[in-house]
């Protein structure tokens, strides 16, 4: 008996007895099923943010923030006794002492209403300089962006979002017109192109000079935020220590402020998805288990079953060695039917996590099949079959012909 008998015996087994060697291999199936589906899911989460981070400068990005106002102590926040702020003063020194700096942004955060006769919107101010939508890689549709002129004579212009555009004008050119923000006038220059970044829509922000926000309503020269792009990643390292020493030399609370990297996001992300595939080899390691032990069990009740029949095959010339390996053959071949399946399932359930998503976010997430995960899913489930199928096997094996044949 060739091995393509001994696996078209394996499937009659399984042809023979469909629901019994279902409910078998469950555990197999449910444990696959969750590798694939979990690693399709965090692969498409991980793929998704780096492609999104990638638009806002990605591994070239260093993100200056000031300290937080709280601090914790004994398991709860207690406001800090001091405060520090970013200001003008610290850009300044970051772009005249840091090398290897090609654009830093500033940023100041506000909501407001804004309004245009009778309509009226919630938008998110953004007090900055010019070229910032060229750093964030967001797109004009009409007019133009803030200029120097703007910044340097604090003017009430504006560059609204395609969401507070269409709210606010409707089918009308907003360019030229006049909104008000906080109860001041402001002259629209430009309109953005619609934009959703990490589940965010760009199109409720409205953008100002950064200046003409500081002077003309906050009344600070505080950034919430400074955005350091970096010539080269390879530099990203140097010019985050260099930022650092720069802060720690402006400021008495110099070390408290937060300046990260993208580089060092990515690999936080990395991280997340990492405890995602953990997570899910624990639930497929439980479930193969599982699945493993009924496998063995299911292969000593067919051993049972088969003991007339076992003891023909040896009556007619069957050797030890055919008997052990059409066992672990059909052992191996139950597990690989539940990893299969399992790989199915995952699949459906990666993909169905992801339309689902897409379809209430309003934002592309893919899920991406990992082949080296289904390779491996499919070498595991064999190998569970057959390091479970040892023992009926052997038992099997092991069998007295002259016994065998008297067992009714």
């Amino acid at each position: 008996m060739n091995a393509l008998d001994l696996f078209l015996v394996g499937l009659s087994q399984l042809q023979a007895n469909a629901l019994r060697s279902l409910l078998t291999i469950l555990g197999i199936t449910i444990g696959v099923g969750a590798v694939i589906g979990v690693v399709s899911i965090g692969e498409g989460l991980r793929r998704n943010i780096v492609s999104q981070f990638s638009q806002v400068g990605g591994a070239n990005l260093v993100i200056v923030q000031p300290p937080r106002t709280y601090e914790v102590k004994d398991g709860r926040r207690v406001p800090r006794a001091w405060r520090e702020y970013l200001t003008a003063r610290d850009l300044a020194a970051l772009e005249g002492e840091v090398n290897h700096i090609q654009a830093a942004y500033p940023l100041v955060g506000w909501n407001t209403q804004v309004r245009y006769q009778k309509a009226s919107a919630t938008g998110e101010v953004q007090g900055t300089l010019p070229g910032y939508h060229q750093a964030m890689d967001w797109e004009l549709d009409q007019g133009r962006f803030l200029s120097n002129w703007d910044v340097k004579t604090w003017r009430r212009v504006c560059v609204i979002g395609d969401k507070i555009a269409e709210e606010l004008f409707g089918e009308m050119n907003p360019v030229t017109r006049e909104v008000k923000l906080n109860g001041e006038r402001y002259t629209v220059i430009g309109v953005m192109k619609p934009r959703l970044l990490f589940g965010r829509d760009w199109g409720r922000q409205i953008v100002v000079p950064v200046t003409t926000l500081q002077k003309r309503v906050v009344g600070n020269d505080y950034y919430s935020v400074i955005f350091v792009y970096v010539e080269n990643a390879a530099h990203v390292k140097s010019v985050t220590q260099n930022i650092e020493k720069v802060l720690n030399r402006l400021h008495v609370h110099g070390d408290a402020f937060r300046v990260s990297s993208g580089e060092s996001v990515l690999e936080n992300v990395d991280q997340v998805t990492l405890i995602m595939k953990l997570v899910a080899g624990g639930i497929a390691g439980i479930s193969l288990l599982v699945g493993g032990i009924g496998i063995m069990n299911i292969m000593l009740v067919s051993v049972t079953e088969r003991t007339r029949e076992i003891g023909i095959r040896k009556a007619v010339g069957a050797k030890r060695v055919h008997i052990l390996i059409q066992f672990i053959i059909e052992s191996a071949v139950l597990s690989l039917f539940g990893g299969l399946i399992g790989i199915l399932c995952g699949l459906g359930f990666g993909f169905g996590i992801s339309y689902l998503i897409e379809y209430y976010s309003e934002a592309e997430f893919p899920s991406v099949v990992s082949w080296s995960a289904v390779m491996l899913a499919v070498a595991v489930s064999g190998g569970i079959g057959v390091f479970f199928g040892v023992y009926p096997a052997a038992r099997a094996s092991g069998l007295d012909p002259v016994e065998a044949l008297r067992y009714e």
